[in-house]
C-alpha cells in the first residue's frame, strides 16, 4: 500500500478519474483507511466545485453558426474554388447526359415499334384518297402488280357500291355508296 505522500499526489487525478484501474483501487483503499487523505480528498472536491461555480459558463447558443460563418469567410485558394466549380459542372452534365440518353432510347424504341403500323396506315390512307377521287385505275393497279392471283371487280350500277376482291393481305376493301 502506498504512503500518504504518494497518495496525496494522486488525489487530484483520482477525483477526476484519470488514474489506471489498479491505481484507482489502491488510492480508494488508502483513503478509506486514512483520515488525513480523506480530508485532503474532500478539500480537492470542494475546491473543484468552487472553481466550476466561480467561472461563468459561456453561452453556446449560436456557437456552431458563428464558427461556420467564420469558416466561410476564410478565403479559399483559387484551385479549390475551381475544383468545386468543375465538380458541380460535372454533376450537372452527368445528370443531363443520362436524361438525354433515356429520351433518345425512348424515341428509338417508339419509332421501332410504330413504324410498321404507320406504314400500314399510310398505305390504307393512300387507297382511301384514290377511291375518294374516283380514280378506279389507280386503285386496281397496285393489287394486280403485287399479286398475280388478285382479282378486281368494279361494279358501277345505280345504288351499288364499288367492290374490290383481292387475296393480297395489304389490299383494303372499301364499300362506298354512290353519291348524287
Amino acid at each position: 500500500m502506498p504512503a500518504c505522500d504518494q497518495v496525496k499526489l494522486l488525489l487530484g487525478p483520482f477525483d477526476d478519474g484519470e488514474l489506471e484501474p489498479h491505481e484507482m483501487e489502491d488510492v480508494a483503499l488508502h483513503v478509506v483507511n486514512c483520515g488525513a487523505c480523506k480530508v485532503a480528498l474532500d478539500d480537492y472536491r470542494s475546491l473543484g466545485v468552487a472553481l466550476r461555480d466561480w467561472v461563468p459558463q459561456p453561452a453556446i447558443d449560436g456557437f456552431t453558426a458563428a464558427v461556420l460563418k467564420r469558416i466561410d469567410q476564410i478565403p479559399q485558394p483559387l484551385w479549390i474554388r475551381w475544383r468545386y466549380y468543375l465538380d458541380a459542372l460535372a454533376e450537372h452534365i452527368g445528370a443531363t447526359a443520362s436524361l438525354v440518353a433515356a429520351g433518345a432510347f425512348a424515341a428509338l424504341l417508339t419509332a421501332w415499334l410504330v413504324t410498321p403500323y404507320a406504314q400500314r396506315f399510310l398505305h390504307r390512307s393512300s387507297n382511301l384518297v384514290q377511291v375518294a377521287s374516283g380514280n378506279k385505275n389507280d386503285l386496281t393497279q397496285p393489287s394486280q402488280q403485287t399479286s398475280s392471283t388478285s382479282q378486281t371487280a368494279a361494279v358501277d350500277e345505280p345504288g351499288s357500291s364499288m367492290i374490290t376482291l383481292s387475296s393480297d393481305p395489304t389490299t383494303t376493301v372499301i364499300w362506298l355508296p354512290n353519291q348524287p
